[in-house]
């Protein structure tokens, strides 16, 4: 089984962006998970980084070998694929508060989180049902992370080079390509209001990308110290970094087809 190799940070910083990008798309695909089979491979993830590595208590059977919960019957799936070693690399979801008889559902953070969400500007309740929706369990396979300190291994120090207007090597890529395909699935599926909970710090760090998430409640423990934040996917695409264009430009595309009849 091969293992993704990454190279030193001296060599990282000189390949060209064009380099980077067209060395992620050969290396890597996003597949919406439509079959059962594709969704449980986003399960399996799941479990394996949060309850096993990370020792999380998610999801509706923890006994199970697949982390999966009620809000998975509304919510499109997403897996990122490295091609090189045949293994998923990554996942997310986003969930629509929509049930399939067009019933409003609760997005997951205003049943986990309800008392802590302050804002009352930004709250959920204030948005139409069918205009927003929820990003959460983004994680990324402890072999396609540098840190294993959280499901998605991003640091500060992957990200300077966003600063300078380049592409972060491969691994941080890896995370960074989890939240634009996510902010892309938003845009297709006809959303724009997002909510998501995550901690200060990584939304401090998303924000050098352009992903600038507004706080809108109070720090709680959840999974560690988490809070509630908001995101215009609109303003999203406008604000993404110029490095980051490209990128998301080839995510949004090869997802397009595949959302047809999603929502």
């Amino acid at each position: 089984m091969v293992t993704p190799r990454h190279k030193s940070n001296a060599c990282e910083r000189d390949v060209p962006q064009g380099d980077r990008v067209r060395e992620f798309v050969e290396q890597y695909r996003f597949i919406i998970a439509h079959s059962r089979e594709n969704r449980y491979r986003a399960y399996a993830l799941r479990h394996k980084v949060f309850r096993e590595e990370l020792q999380y208590t998610l999801g509706d059977d923890v006994d199970a070998p697949f982390e999966k919960d009620g809000h998975d019957k509304h919510s499109i799936l997403c897996l990122l694929h490295h091609a090189g070693s045949e293994r998923d690399a990554g996942c997310l979801r986003v969930v629509l508060p929509i049930d399939n008889d067009g019933q409003p559902r609760s997005l997951p953070l205003e049943e986990s989180c309800a008392h802590g969400l302050t804002d009352p500007q930004l709250h959920p309740d204030r948005f139409e049902r069918r205009s927003l929706c929820e990003v959460s369990r983004l994680a990324v396979h402890p072999d396609f992370r540098r840190t294993r300190e959280c499901a998605l291994g991003l640091r500060e120090q992957d990200l300077q080079l966003l600063e300078e207007n380049r592409l972060p090597p491969p691994s941080p890529l890896v995370t960074l390509s989890l939240f634009l395909a996510a902010t892309a699935i938003v845009g297709l599926s006809g959303r724009r209001h997002v909510f998501s909970m995550m901690e200060p710090r990584f939304a401090r760090l998303l924000k050098i990308s352009g992903l600038k998430f507004r706080q809108v409640g109070d720090v709680i423990d959840y999974c560690g110290p988490r809070a509630a934040y908001y995101i215009d996917q609109h303003q999203a695409e406008r604000d993404l970094q110029s490095s980051l264009q490209p990128l998301y430009r080839h995510i949004k595309s090869t997802l397009a087809p595949q959302m047809v009849g999603t929502t």
